[in-house]
């Protein structure tokens, strides 16, 4: 079926619609689609003309039908990018909001202020969380697309967190979600990661009911229920979520935009595309590993002795060095003020700070501070102080 008002509309299930609210998924109630049942459901719509559908199933899949190594059931991941980013982390942040104001922890416009006031770096510049509508009660969610929500739900404990009690429930509520949102988006996952999101998103579910009781879940917090089943079928499911096909659409959408031409338009969009892919091939192929736009030169002297003393061991006859604030290596670009994990201390990541990035010949330096850290539960997150360089 293709609307959210139907009985049967779970892609992973034969649960009735009208369950979703009081059962879980993990408790055994909804019974799984598979092989045999949707060739069940098929045969019985074929067999009887008046019959909408079996089951959510109005006619074979022609995928199904047509390929023989692809079939409805295993063939159809979940998709994270409209079902959390999009769909239950806007609707919950708006229903938490409009608690915190109620309670007088801030305003809409103090929120806003603090949102667009935070110090956003390097990616986050470009996902910046727009600001939060101010009919916000009415329109209960708070708009905006995947990487604004995802950047907002992810700095929210810093942007907001010292003004909001610990004991919070609604807060707490937001946290879990959070919890669940770094695991979901994990592109790595053991046994035990997939039992803890299984309970992470259980426990969140009683306590978003608890919080507000009268809250009616969508179908898209039953399709959360199921991840940790998906991603045991498909594996992590950010490795095929639509927001790198959404990506993959946005050149052909800018394409339509600057040409104009609507005369032969499919054979446009593939010329273009052979075009752009050709490019592409060309220049990875003669791009160098290493990537810099602007360095400065310097003599070694300069440094502190104890770095000095360091390239000395491993450069002995260099007298200069060349320093830039930024560039690339590998694909990856590196900046002075940059954070890096490095390694791990009583089970807590430790980091650096880049300060400087040295280049001796083609050979990449970071000059770090090494970071000390530990975790602070009401942030949901790792804080950090310099131990020295």
């Amino acid at each position: 079926m293709e609307s959210f008002t139907g009985h049967y509309i779970c892609r992973f299930c034969i649960g009735d619609h009208s369950d979703y609210q009081q059962k879980e998924v993990h408790s055994g109630f909804f019974p799984p689609r598979t092989k045999e049942n949707y060739t069940l459901h098929v045969q019985s719509v074929k067999e009887n003309p008046d019959l909408v559908h079996c089951y959510g199933v109005k006619k074979v899949c022609p995928l199904t039908e047509k390929l023989k190594h692809f079939h409805f059931v295993t063939g159809y991941p979940p998709d994270v990018l409209h079902d959390l980013l999009e769909g239950i982390i806007p609707l919950e942040l708006a229903l938490c909001f409009n608690v915190f104001v109620k309670k007088q922890y801030f305003t809409l416009l103090q929120l806003n202020d603090l949102i667009t006031e935070f110090p956003y770096n390097w990616t986050d510049k470009t996902d910046r969380p727009q600001p939060i509508p101010l009919n916000l009660s009415s329109r209960r969610s708070i708009g905006g697309n995947a990487h604004e929500n995802w950047t907002l739900l992810r700095l929210l404990p810093f942007i907001i967190g010292a003004k909001v009690p610990f004991s919070d429930p609604a807060w707490q509520v937001l946290m879990i979600l959070k919890d669940i949102t770094e695991l979901v988006v994990s592109p790595i996952h053991t046994e035990d990661s997939i039992s803890y999101l299984d309970a992470l998103i259980s426990e969140h579910r009683h306590r978003l009911l608890e919080v507000f009781p009268d809250f009616k879940l969508t179908p898209k917090f039953h399709f959360l229920e199921h991840y940790p089943d998906m991603i045991k079928c498909f594996g992590p499911l950010v490795c095929v979520w639509t927001m790198r096909f959404e990506a993959k659409h946005s050149f052909f959408k800018r394409i339509v935009r600057h040409t104009n031409s609507f005369r032969n338009i499919l054979l446009s969009l593939a010329t273009k595309h052979q075009m752009m892919m050709s490019y592409h091939l060309h220049a990875d192929a003669l791009k160098p590993a290493l990537c810099v736009s602007k360095v400065t030169s310097i003599p070694l002297a300069l440094l502190h002795e104890e770095i000095q003393e360091s390239f000395k061991k491993v450069y002995p006859t260099q007298t200069t060095v060349e320093l830039t604030n930024a560039l690339s290596y590998h694909g990856t670009r590196y900046a002075v003020g940059m954070i890096l994990p490095h390694g791990a201390t009583g089970g807590l990541p430790d980091f650096v700070e880049i300060s400087q990035i040295v280049i001796v010949g083609s050979d990449l330096n970071f000059i770090v501070k090494l970071l000390n850290s530990w975790y602070y539960e009401h942030f949901r997150d790792l804080f950090w102080s310099t131990l020295g360089r």
